[in-house]
């Protein structure tokens, strides 16, 4: 049965599939229990890939391609965090059934947050300001 259209070939098997539910189940269960290992670290690493990609296509939209901190200027990818700019952050994130990152790029990206480094959003959320703006006002 050989097919020269691809989506010919796709309803075809759609079909079979559909007609022999048993056949395919007994088949996707004996390739999980003969490849489980192979399959859980291949699903693990499609999310944790992912994640990051998210996590970097966040930095790099909220930071208007700069990829630093938007207060000091801290340019280590590892430092950077999305910042909740109106607060209320942890709430946010407590509420979210997903990735924050992900959830933000669903939504292409929406206002409201900005680029800070750890140092910079930690201090903001203990103090209410950074020490690199209070620096910049004096």
């Amino acid at each position: 049965m050989p097919y020269k259209d691809i989506s010919k070939r796709n309803e075809y098997f759609r079909n079979w599939r559909k007609k022999n539910k048993e056949k395919t189940k007994e088949y996707a269960n004996k390739n999980y229990a003969n490849n489980r290992e192979k399959i859980i670290q291949q699903k693990i690493f499609s999310n944790t890939k992912m994640r990051r990609l998210a996590r970097l296509d966040c930095i790099k939209h909220y930071s208007n391609d700069k990829n630093m901190c938007s207060c000091c200027g801290e340019n280590h990818i590892e430092f950077l965090a999305i910042d909740h700019i109106k607060g209320n952050g942890n709430e946010h994130r407590k509420s979210l059934k997903d990735y924050l990152p992900l959830i933000l790029k669903r939504k292409k990206y929406p206002k409201g947050y900005r680029i800070l480094c750890h140092n910079c959003n930690s201090s903001i959320g203990f103090y209410g300001y950074c020490p690199h703006q209070k620096d910049k006002i004096k």
